[in-house]
């Protein structure tokens, strides 16, 4: 049967030539190989960050420990022939095609390929472009075949990645593009109220994976329409509150309530305050033994008990509460005020706990990090949490289990 079939022949600074056949092709492709990363060979240097006996110190260092909420999968471009892969999620990636673009070639072409990248991975993989000559898979499924280039710079070659894996699409739909990190600045402040104590890597990795859930509820859409129409949320939420709810009627925002009287925000400042919560700012994360939590400027604290087992619960309200703080929300705002019912801390807490419910975060199952079992490393005993909906959460009263972001 004959087949009609193409190839690409590029030689770098000369041209690009094209051949096509109706016949058998006479030139038949050798791609490099599919890498399974979660057994590479000694060179490629291969670690899992985040291990429950790391020195702390190494997830403190922001410039190897940072990542943003979008972006689960970094790509590092070391020296002038190398790359190194960081994958900052609580369990592993399949199927993961890293592209290369050439400034004198307008398309991009298959660099590696991976099966499988463990959770918290870290390797270095020498740029095959730099070897030998080698044929790449087009993005068009076509053939380009490459002669050796000695070494790059961030100027000559530009990467990108793709992934059909199901929780990878998930991951691509949150908005936000905060910028994540770990700092013990805050180890030295101690005072009645705040007391602030260092987290380890176990605390770290169900940080991580709140946060990637967090933020793909706020980046929801069904929680931007109920943000946007929060007048219209607290008609319902409140019909059948007893006793009957008698507070601000509309987000509002930092002045003290007078007499009843808020300071209610239009619907147009409350989108621009939307889309402030989800921007790009630094997110710099600690822990309190005691106390009060605290946020504010780039910080978000929590208690022990919420990294490990309360957010499974859908028991956010405080870390809503603190992350308010982040837009310069105080306690006085109906963004920040905690246990009002007409709050952010209350509707994003019933919001997740409803996702839960959906399957419809990225991690809903404890059983990946299985922290409250990690005794050694935590400050008390903890058992599994346990998700129990609530009959009366009032998005499942609306929605009655619809709504997923499909």
């Amino acid at each position: 049967m004959k087949k009609n079939s193409c190839y690409i022949l590029l030689a770098l600074f000369a041209g690009v030539f094209y051949g096509c056949t109706n016949e058998e092709p006479l030139y038949k492709p050798k791609y490099l190989p599919v890498i399974d990363a979660s057994v590479l060979p000694k060179e490629n240097r291969a670690m899992t960050m985040f291990e429950d006996d790391e020195d702390p110190s190494k997830m403190y260092d922001k410039k190897d420990r940072s990542f943003r909420v979008n972006e689960p999968l970094q790509l590092f471009l070391k020296g002038t022939d190398s790359i190194q892969i960081r994958l900052y999620l609580p369990v592993a990636l399949s199927n993961v095609k890293i592209y290369a673009k050439l400034p004198n070639y307008e398309k991009r072409f298959v660099i590696y390929h991976f099966s499988k990248i463990p959770a918290f991975h870290r390797s270095f993989h020498k740029i095959p472009l730099t070897e030998k000559r080698h044929d790449y898979l087009l993005e068009t499924g076509n053939t380009v075949t490459i002669d050796q280039i000695q070494g790059f710079s961030s100027e000559t070659i530009e990467f990108s990645l793709e992934c059909d894996d199901p929780l990878f699409k998930k991951l691509k739909k949150i908005k936000s593009r905060h910028l994540v990190q770990f700092d013990d600045k805050y180890h030295k402040t101690y005072d009645a109220s705040y007391h602030f104590v260092p987290m380890n890597p176990v605390h770290a990795k169900e940080a991580i994976t709140l946060l990637y859930n967090y933020s793909y509820a706020l980046s929801h859409p069904l929680y931007y329409d109920t943000f946007i129409n929060f007048d219209k949320y607290i008609q319902e939420r409140t019909a059948t509150a007893s006793p009957p709810y008698a507070g601000p009627l509309y987000w509002h925002g930092n002045a003290a309530d007078k007499d009843g009287v808020y300071d209610y925000l239009s619907k147009e400042e409350a989108e621009q305050l939307y889309w402030k919560y989800i921007d790009d700012r630094e997110i710099s994360l600690a822990m309190v033994g005691g106390g009060n939590a605290y946020g504010g400027g780039n910080l978000v604290s929590a208690y022990e008990s919420l990294y490990i087992s309360s957010h499974w619960r859908g028991d956010i309200s405080l870390w809503v509460h603190e992350y308010s703080h982040h837009i310069d929300m105080g306690h006085n705002s109906s963004f920040a005020v905690y246990g009002e019912i007409a709050g952010q801390s209350d509707m994003m807490s019933q919001f997740y706990q409803y996702l839960i419910y959906l399957d419809d975060l990225p991690f809903t199952n404890p059983d990946i990090l299985q922290s409250w079992t990690k005794s050694t490393y935590l400050r008390s005993n903890h058992k599994k949490p346990v998700f129990k909906m609530n009959a009366n959460n009032p998005f499942l009263l609306k929605y009655k289990g619809q709504g997923k972001w499909n």
